[in-house]
């Protein structure tokens, strides 16, 4: 899964923009390296300011970019509700105008390497479990990201490109459907849920284990990030269900509430995969296919 081709690199940035973004982040910029990761068209760069400190900044264009503009006014609502001590890059604050600007901690920190090592996952699912026990903030309790085969069973163009990436699904729409109803109900709940822990939103650190950008977080079941963790590593071939086992999160959960969670994981990916890619988005929804894809091929094997 690859990074946003449409993303600005910081030279591109008209120049009130650059002089904003040093105000946020407490300085004058006078250095800046632009990061690829990710999948969001905005800027994305560490910065060192004159004295020397650094920190983390991202820019959207909010004519070139609204909806996406709005993902980065949520990541900011949510950044400042976050306790502190949560395993996440300090929120230095927010410029919002024609640019969308935030400013975080800059932490010398990798995104896990792809395809998934064994030990990087590991990691990252054992602090997923620390996440879930942290008290969370007042966030809504809507689980807007799961969710979509009903949806796409009611679209028959879209089934029908589905049909071309996953016979299975379709063959078993029926089961899928009830199953994801099963899993939304049982992924109610008042843990903190990141709800876009992916290897992009990750960052490792000799010891510690960070999660970055929370637009989605909400309150849910406590195993839901690491179920749709493991699911999307499958996509690289990694085996999750002894690491599913070994979870105190999910190791005493109904087994039918896991297929329904993987279940709704993949409807809400795969209804919006099955539309033809927005233009410079293409790589955010070559990414949903996978995800879709990878939960699919876990579902099966369960089923």
């Amino acid at each position: 899964m690859s990074a946003s081709k449409n993303r600005p690199r910081w030279a591109e940035l008209p120049e009130h923009v650059r002089a904003r973004i040093g105000r946020l982040a407490g300085g004058q910029v006078v250095a800046a390296a632009n990061c690829e990761g990710g999948f969001s068209p905005g800027l994305a760069a560490r910065v060192r300011l004159a004295d020397g400190r650094r920190a983390f900044v991202k820019a959207m264009d909010t004519s070139a970019w609204p909806l996406q503009a709005v993902l980065y006014r949520d990541e900011a609502r949510v950044a400042a509700l976050l306790p502190p001590g949560l395993p996440t890059p300090a929120f230095l604050g927010c410029d919002d105008g024609d640019w969308v600007i935030l400013a975080f901690e800059c932490v010398d920190g990798t995104e896990p390497a792809r395809p998934w090592r064994e030990a990087d996952l590991a990691r990252v699912v054992a602090a997923a479990s620390e996440l879930a026990a942290i008290a969370p903030p007042a966030l809504p309790a809507k689980l807007r990201r799961l969710g979509g085969w009903a949806e796409l069973a009611a679209d028959g163009t879209r089934l029908a490109r589905l049909a071309t990436h996953a016979p299975w699904a379709c063959e078993h729409l029926g089961a899928l459907t009830e199953l994801e109803v099963r899993g939304l109900a049982a992924a109610r709940g008042c843990a903190l849920v990141h709800f876009d822990m992916y290897a992009h939103n990750i960052l490792l650190t000799a010891d510690r284990v960070l999660f970055v950008d929370w637009p989605h977080a909400c309150l849910g079941a406590p195993y839901i990030d690491t179920v749709l963790l493991l699911a999307s590593a499958v996509a690289d071939g990694i085996d999750p269900e002894p690491l599913l086992a070994a979870s105190p999160l999910t190791a005493a959960v109904d087994p039918l509430a896991i297929d329904g969670l993987i279940a709704a994981q993949a409807g809400f990916c795969l209804k919006d995969a099955m539309y033809p890619p927005l233009p410079g988005l293409e790589p955010i929804f070559q990414a949903k296919l996978e995800l879709g894809l990878a939960a699919l091929t876990w579902l099966a094997r369960r089923m």
